[in-house]
């Protein structure tokens, strides 16, 4: 049986993206936090032999108000300027200021999970943050209701939607993604604040203000918004709090005021990493009846604290401990009870974990202590030493035993790691092997023998039948079941046979021998390795920046030897004319400097957008720009760079696609203006939305002067060469134009440069390569490095919290998450997008060129599809294998969720890009294309 190269390298990669999926499901499971609710009746009644008198756990509070307020970081809390009042009640005893520690990842929806729950949740909670379900877990809502304590709440829906019944009284945000919202959310709930305040019939008030997470996304922490913001903040406080006192005043009642962020905000703006401002957040208790403290307590320690202090059953999935400063209201003997409580709960779950091991533990011995000093206070409440020592007790062992049930909280999969990773490598070992056959051969000859292929059927069936065993003893295996392990068998049993056949037609030149090729595949062997580092994936930006610039610099050094060697060939001939030679030393000088100011404006925009974690918090280009005080510049960088986008369009369009396309980019200068982004010298700019109907209206007029010439031509069944490509190049102008509105107003200059950066490769690997195989081959690599270094140029980095949501919601107003997603992709991975488009389009130039040779004199041609495809496929096969196989043997290092996971998503999306990368290039790419070289 023969099998096309092209049809084995597509039936790979979906191998490999199925694998990769495994993985993940394997990698990321959803954490072990059970369904079960807890319930008021298992509270204790006694410890030891001293019975409890049934008062000791009870409501401290007549009420309390959650006031939590998006991305608060902690400095801004400490801005007396900004939190006045705040700050005074602070300063007067009035209230306790406490340090939380979030985990990641620092997004809205996990974080409402870990306090309400007490839980840790999954880290892939931060792709459900988008639909945010409903809540399955416990928590001291539900335990809430079960006491008939009603709740309301106003604010992010993100609540309602997780807690659909929870709420007695509800008013939401029905667009709380919508970034672009800095204030008018933020006054209804303030307005709806006021109603609730003079109504009794709640029991806890929960708010949700998003205005602070929203100029964080759009603006950053350091805006001239941010204050004023803060100041609105600071009078709801202000606001609560004198209501309170009335209540106090007038019914003697003991209110309580709770004041936090759900996560933090970075330096840059935005969130979703694991940075200091990102994962401390403050924590107000604004009450006369609290500790100061200067420990660091857990966000998840919120939910077992609310409880005891709304007097419900801790819920059932928290590990947390308590706050203890924050329980200072509570007699002694309420406070060792609530202490001991729950204490016991999170004793008894890791005892389920470590069994008989837990009773030999320091932490054990510790709480018997504990419990024994508890007994003595109850039995003579008068012994002051007794109470503190059980009381420090209580309070380290809760905390000891919280560490050590975070630390098995997530539980890995490890039969759909190890598949998952497996397959992943027999696949890049697969990809590595088709570029190792003879460049001729386009057929693979499969003639798989009969008993080894049932040895190896039946093998590989029993090593998953090993593999999954203890799921299989924990359930009856099903004819699913059996079937799915069939289904892998055969799957490993198919690239077994093409692995086993490639390997016999292995050539070790199919690589190369050039310098310039040898230097590409020594740069992927490097990026590969560098992944093995959590210090290279925080920077991996560095990797790319040097490769992409060290190819342009060997590329150009090697154009100006070949320009060398021409010039010392003419000055060997004495009839050759002087003025010649000094017209080929003139375009040398020229070349040289056109390289050299090029490579300066890759050092300039390589400046802009500080990235990676080391630098994050150093300031950029960018973050000096975007200052009020230099708006005029930045007005200048964005004309700059719509003006150098269109000099770049005109080299793949026609007059009135450029015409088009100018228009596109004064639409897209207005636009900003009209969102007081940049100046129009004078002018004012006020209706944005009309001005991006007529830019959408370019878009479908740039589309159909591709689109309708076709059409024509496929109607009178006239199929010539000319204008081929034009509708193909016409989408490449979109997909720049719409980068170019999605991009902040700084970053457009790169869009353009990556244009340029295009045809400067392309033209040194034209000039310089070899042969055909070796120019496809530096062509694709340099322009999967391209497509990488741009992806960071624009301040994207491995850490969640460089996603630009506000580029999400350009010209909309109000959330759609199909729009939203589109414009995310499309703005988060401009860089490789359109830099695999222009690589398209640079083979179909050369193509075209070659027809046109080839009618006067017959030409070569060469299968550039399936060596396309085995390109991509190594390319992004290998280093994803090995950076599974690094994160597989990591799993327990301690930058496993910082650093490997949020990787490992992105690499995950990726790798769903290079599958739409693949279609195109089945689709689009002809089969073989001329060879002139």
């Amino acid at each position: 049986m023969n099998a096309r190269n092209d049809h084995i390298a597509l039936y790979t990669f979906v191998v490999f993206l199925f694998s990769f999926s495994l993985f993940c499901y394997g990698f990321f499971p959803l954490s072990f936090s059970p369904s079960t609710k807890a319930s008021f009746d298992e509270l204790p009644q006694s410890i030891g032999n001293v019975s409890f008198n049934g008062t000791d756990y009870k409501p401290r509070i007549s009420r309390a108000i959650l006031m939590v307020i998006d991305a608060l970081r902690m400095d801004f809390v400490l801005q007396e300027d900004n939190f006045q009042f705040l700050n005074q009640l602070l300063g007067d005893g009035k209230a306790c200021l406490y340090r939380l520690q979030v985990h990641p990842p620092t997004v809205t929806m996990p974080r409402i999970k870990a306090m309400t729950s007490g839980a840790i949740p999954s880290f892939l909670d931060v792709i459900l943050n988008l639909g945010s379900p409903e809540m399955k877990l416990d928590t001291f809502l539900y335990q809430m209701k079960q006491r008939q304590q009603k709740t309301v709440f106003y604010g992010d829906n993100t609540w309602t939607n997780m807690f659909p019944d929870a709420f007695h009284r509800r008013g939401e945000n029905t667009d709380s993604l919508y970034v672009n919202d800095f204030y008018k959310g933020d006054r209804n709930i303030t307005k709806l604040l006021n109603m609730e305040l003079q109504m009794y019939d709640w029991k806890l008030m929960i708010l949700h203000y998003l205005g602070l997470d929203h100029i964080g996304h759009v603006e950053g922490p350091f805006s001239d918004k941010v204050p004023g913001k803060l100041r609105e903040m600071d009078k709801v406080i202000k606001t609560i709090h004198q209501t309170m006192d009335k209540w106090k005043q007038k019914y003697y009642t003991k209110p309580l005021l709770i004041i936090t962020g759900d996560h933090g905000m970075r330096d840059s703006g935005g969130h979703g990493g694991s940075t200091l401002p990102e994962t401390h957040v403050p924590l107000v208790i604004v009450s006369d009846q609290c500790a100061k403290s200067e420990d660091t307590f857990l966000q998840i320690d919120l939910a077992p604290t609310m409880s005891i202090l709304m007097g419900v059953a801790i819920p059932y999935a928290s590990i947390g401990s308590t706050i203890d400063p924050a329980l200072k209201m509570l007699h002694r003997r309420e406070m060792l009870y609530a202490l001991y409580y729950n204490t016991q709960r999170l004793a008894t779950k890791v005892e389920t974990i470590l069994r008989d091991k837990f009773k030999r533990t320091e932490v054990h011995k510790s709480f018997e202590e504990a419990i024994e000093l508890h007994q003595v206070f109850l039995k003579d409440t008068t012994d002051t030493s007794a109470y503190k020592r059980a009381l420090l007790l209580y309070s380290s062992v809760s905390k000891e035993l919280t560490r050590l049930l975070i630390s098995s909280y997530i539980r890995y999969d490890i039969v759909f790691i190890v598949i998952g990773t497996v397959m992943s490598l027999v696949c890049a070992a697969i990809a590595v092997t088709q570029l190792l056959q003879d460049a001729n051969a386009s057929a693979l000859s499969l003639q798989p023998k009969l008993f080894p292929s049932i040895n190896c059927m039946l093998l590989s069936f029993l090593l998953l039948k090993l593999l999954s065993f203890e799921k299989e003893s924990s359930q009856e295996p099903t004819h699913s079941f059996h079937a799915a392990l069939v289904s892998l068998s055969v799957v490993f049993f198919t690239l077994w046979v093409i692995l086993s056949h490639l390997l016999k037609g292995m050539s070790a030149h199919a690589f190369g021998s050039s310098f310039l090729s040898t230097f590409v595949w020594c740069g992927v062997t490097f990026h590969c390795v560098s992944l093995a580092s959590s210090s290279f994936v925080e920077e991996e930006h560095q990797t790319w920046y040097y490769l992409t610039s060290s190819i342009m610099v060997l590329l150009t050094l090697k154009q100006v030897g070949v320009m060398n060697s021409t010039i010392a060939m003419i000055s060997k001939h004495t009839k050759t004319d002087a003025s010649l030679i000094e017209v080929c030393k003139e375009e040398r000088v020229i070349f040289c400097a056109a390289s050299i100011a090029f490579l300066c404006l890759h050092v300039a925009v390589r400046r802009f957008n500080q990235t990676g974690d080391k630098w994050q918090h150093v300031p950029d280009v960018g973050d000096w720009l975007s200052k009020d005080e230099h708006k005029v510049w930045l007005s200048l960088t964005l004309f700059v760079g719509l003006c150098y986008l269109v000099y770049q369009i005109c080299y793949m369009a026609g007059l009135l696609t450029t015409v088009l396309s100018m228009t596109a980019c004064m639409l897209i200068y207005y636009y900003r203006a009209a969102s007081g982004t940049v100046s129009i010298f004078g002018l004012s700019a006020s209706n944005s939305s009309f001005c991006l109907t007529i830019f959408w209206i370019n878009l479908a007029e740039i589309f159909f002067i591709g689109f309708l010439p076709m059409v024509y031509r496929a109607l009178v069944s006239r199929a010539t060469q000319r204008r081929t490509g034009e509708l193909y190049n016409n989408c490449i102008i979109i997909v720049a134009l719409l980068a170019a509105l999605l991009h902040k107003p700084h970053n457009v200059l790169l869009v353009g440069t990556l244009m340029a950066t295009s045809r400067f490769l392309t033209e040194r690997i034209e000039r310089t390569a070899d042969d055909r195989y070796g120019s496809v081959m530096l062509k694709v690599i340099s322009h999967y490095w391209l497509g990488k270094t741009f992806y960071f140029y624009q301040g994207n980095s491995n850490s969640l919290a460089t996603i630009d949501l506000n580029a999400g919601y350009v010209g909309l107003t109000s959330f759609s998450i199909v729009r939203v997603g589109l414009f995310l992709t499309l703005h988060t991975f401009s860089g490789p997008i359109l830099s695999f488009l222009l690589l398209l389009h640079n083979l179909f130039s050369e193509n075209e060129r070659d027809v046109s040779r080839q009618e006067r004199k017959p030409l070569a041609t060469y299968n550039a599809k399936e060596k396309m495809l085995m390109l991509i496929n190594a390319i992004t096969m290998v280093p994803v294998s090995f950076f599974l196989v690094v994160a597989t043997v990591l799993r327990d290092h301690i930058f496993v969720w910082t650093v490997f996971s949020p990787k490992i998503i992105y690499e995950y999306f990726t790798v769903w890009l290079v599958l739409m990368q693949v279609i195109l290039v089945l689709v689009l790419l002809p089969k073989t294309l001329s060879s002139a070289v």
